[in-house]
């Protein structure tokens, strides 16, 4: 139904193009749960996201990370998962990291002499 206070906004226009086309052409309208919409457009956001994660070059320097479904099992709130997904894609600020981008003098521990990056902490420290 056409209503014009809604004349001129684009979504609402294709709304009712596509409404018309399908009243004019099928008496019968196959209705789909929002639940089963919602569900496939969360896959395919998931999809083209992993998608374009492995042609990126971060892919290569990174390496496969799991997604935030399986590193939320792992944790008890949303800080915890950040981090979680920072240890993992190396990019959690330290030392070595902030040297990177010239925003820290020295990338080397104090303690070994060692470059202070995630993996130096977490399993030299």
């Amino acid at each position: 139904m056409w209503v014009p206070g809604h004349s001129g906004v684009s979504w609402n226009e294709k709304a009712d193009s596509i409404a018309k086309q399908v009243s004019d052409f099928s008496p019968y309208i196959d209705w789909i749960a929002s639940e089963d919409i919602l569900s496939h457009l969360k896959k395919q956001s998931f999809q083209i996201t992993e998608e374009n994660y492995h042609k990126s070059k971060y892919q290569l320097l990174i390496g496969n990370i799991p997604d935030i479904l399986t590193i939320s099992k792992w944790t008890g709130n949303r800080v915890q998962d950040r981090l979680i997904a920072r240890i993992i894609s190396k990019t959690i600020t330290t030392p070595g990291l902030l040297y990177r981008f010239n925003l820290h003098p020295d990338p080397l521990c104090r303690v070994c002499n060692e470059i202070n990056d995630v993996s130096h902490i977490l399993l030299k420290l």
